[in-house]
Parts: C-alpha cells; structure tokens; sequence
C-alpha cells in the first residue's frame, strides 16, 4: 500500500476514534448535566419550602392524622367543659399553684422518646430481613442460572418457589392466606395448620437434595445454594420474633396511663391562667404530640401490616418476582397474588 494510502487509513481511523470519544463525551456531558439539574433543584427555594409546608398542607395524607383528630376532638369538648366548671364553682387559686406541675409534661415527652424509638428499631429491623430476603433471592437465582447441566424447567421450578416463599412469608406475617394459585402450594394440607413459608422452603431443599442425588450438580454447588436457603429461615425466624414479641404490656400500659392522666389534669392548671381563646391552642398543641407520638409508636412496633405505616411488604414482593422473572424464563401470566401492587406515595415529596 502507498504511503500516502497508509496515512489517509490512519487519518480516517483517528478521525473514527476521536468521534467515538466525542460521542461518549457527550454523552457524559448529557447524564452530568442532568444531575446538576437535580441538585439545582434540591436547592430552590421552592424545595425548601416544601420540605416545610408540606407536612402541614398534606396533612390529611398522613397515616396517624385520621387517628389523631379524633382525640384532639375530644380534648377540645373536654377543655370546654372545664372552663364552663371552673369559671363558676371552683377556686382557680388552687390549679395555679398547680401549674409547676408541668415538668410532668417534659418527662413524659422523654419517655414517649424512648418508646418511640424501641418501636422503630422493631420496623428497620423489619425493613432489613426484607431487604436481607430481596439480596438472597436474586444471589440464589443468579447462581442457578449459571449452573451447568440442569434443564430450564428445573431452575424455572426453582425461580418460582423463591417467589412463592417470599409472598407465603408475607402472608404468614399478616396471619391471612394465600391463594392456591402460588406455584407449589397445590399440594398444601387442608386438614391441618402448616407453617406456609417452611413447607415452601422445605420443597426448596427437596428440589436441590434431589439434583445433587441424581448428580446433576456436586456437593459443591449444592453448599452454594444451600447458604441463601438458610438465609430464608433465618429471615422466617427473626420477623416471627418481631411479630411474637410485642413490648411489654406493663411498659405500653404505664405509658397510655402517664398520657391519659396528664391530659386529664392539663387544662385545670391552663385554662385558670389563660382566656379560653389562647389557652385551648396550647392545650391541644400539646395533646397532639403526646397522642400523635403514642399512635405512631403503636403502628410501626407491629411492621408487616396493612397501615399506612407499616412496611410495603406487597412493594418488596413485587420487587422479588420482577427481579427473578428477569434472572430466570418465568411464565408473564402466572399469577401469584391479588394484593394491590402499587406504589406507596410519600405526601412530603414534592409531587405526591
């Protein structure tokens, strides 16, 4: 070839690489511009803003709201009645004195704290065994997609039990029951009651004892799989723990006495040293966060229900059989629940 051929080649070839650069480049540019978007965004005075006027805009998309109002509607007839006996047959020079009684308040707002605090360790203990079952669900299934020898239908059999395990455990979790249609719940006792996600993991390790016994995998892989279906029964124990093991009902109710009484005895030592009109706002100020604090304790100690505070178990679920639908050829019209799949939506984000 010519020289000056040669050169031209060279020329073309270099051209060739500095557009792929380029494009790459631009692409790169693309994706960085649109992040800076998104942290611009996060710093408008727009974001700010929500950040604070949500919670009170949105209020009645708060779980615990509906719950709260009730009482506060209550305290409200009761400040009213105690203003009405206190103005006409009782001596307010007895309830002032009284008022340094409100550190009662500030010490029970500790207590309220803790127990709040012990509840939402219980829920993010929760939220991580799930989380924990969404990372060994995928480790199993990838691990079975790559194993040599075995036919498809033999790992889709698989793929669909890790699937039903993780709906079974739902289900177990909130004492209801699953529908028929999971994949290896057709021969599932009726004449008596069965742990569900045991009697599904149990069918897990017959299907993986099974390949080994005909050789169809070695002792090897077999140890490889056999530590992710450990992880399920772990996970099965540990939520069983959360779900057994409430708070101790001496400490739940200590707690609702210290609240009752103190909202009890609260606007007789206010109401005598403010007008109606300003003292019922503190009042129930107050009352609101005592109850709300209480209320949100009581949902999130109990985690695998259906409330507005409690986990989205359908959500994680549906993440694990999308998750190893895409691992593994399973079938699109198998049906494996008739919960709503649906997104939870935060009211406090900007576009509820």
């Amino acid at each position: 070839m010519p020289p000056a051929d040669r050169n031209a080649d060279k020329q073309r070839e270099t051209e060739s690489t500095f557009t792929g650069l380029d494009s790459l480049h631009s692409m790169n540019n693309t994706a960085a511009v649109n992040a800076l978007e998104a942290t611009k965004h996060k710093h408008t005075f727009k974001h700010a803003m929500g950040i604070w006027l949500h919670p009170f805009t949105r209020f009645h998309q708060i779980p615990v709201a509906s719950r709260v109002w009730v009482y506060l509607a209550v305290m409200t007839v009761y400040c009213v009645l105690v203003e009405w006996v206190a103005g006409r047959n009782f001596n307010s020079r007895v309830m002032k004195e009284a008022g340094a009684a409100a550190f009662s308040s500030a010490v029970l707002g500790l207590l309220l704290v803790f127990r709040t605090n012990t509840a939402y360790d219980r829920w993010w203990e929760g939220r991580k065994l799930w989380g924990q079952l969404v990372n060994d669900s995928r480790n199993l299934c990838l691990k079975i997609y790559h194993l040599q020898g075995l036919p498809t239908i033999e790992k889709v059999r698989l793929g669909e039990l890790v699937i039903t395990f993780a709906y079974s455990l739902k289900h177990h979790l909130r004492n209801t029951k699953p529908s028929r249609r999971l994949p290896g719940l057709q021969d599932l006792p009726t004449d008596k009651n069965v742990n569900i996600p045991v009697f599904v993991a149990n069918k897990m390790f017959d299907i993986v004892y099974e390949w080994q016994n005909k050789e169809k995998i070695d002792g090897f892989a077999r140890l490889q799989l056999d530590y992710h279906m450990r992880a399920f029964m772990d996970i099965l124990g540990a939520c069983e723990r959360i779900k057994n093991s409430p708070l101790a009902l001496s400490y739940r109710a200590f707690m609702r006495q210290g609240i009752a009484i103190n909202l009890i005895a609260l606007p007789w030592y206010v109401l005598p040293e403010f007008e109606l009109l300003w003292s019922l706002p503190l009042i129930l100020i107050g009352a609101y966060f005592l109850i709300g604090l209480e209320l949100i304790a009581e949902d999130i100690e109990e985690p695998f229900g259906k409330d507005g505070d409690d986990l989205p178990l359908d959500t994680i679920c549906n993440t694990i059989q999308n998750t190893v639908s895409d691992i593994l050829p399973l079938k699109d019209s198998l049906e494996y629940t008739t919960s709503l799949k649906a997104l939870r939506v935060d009211p406090l984000k900007e576009s509820p």
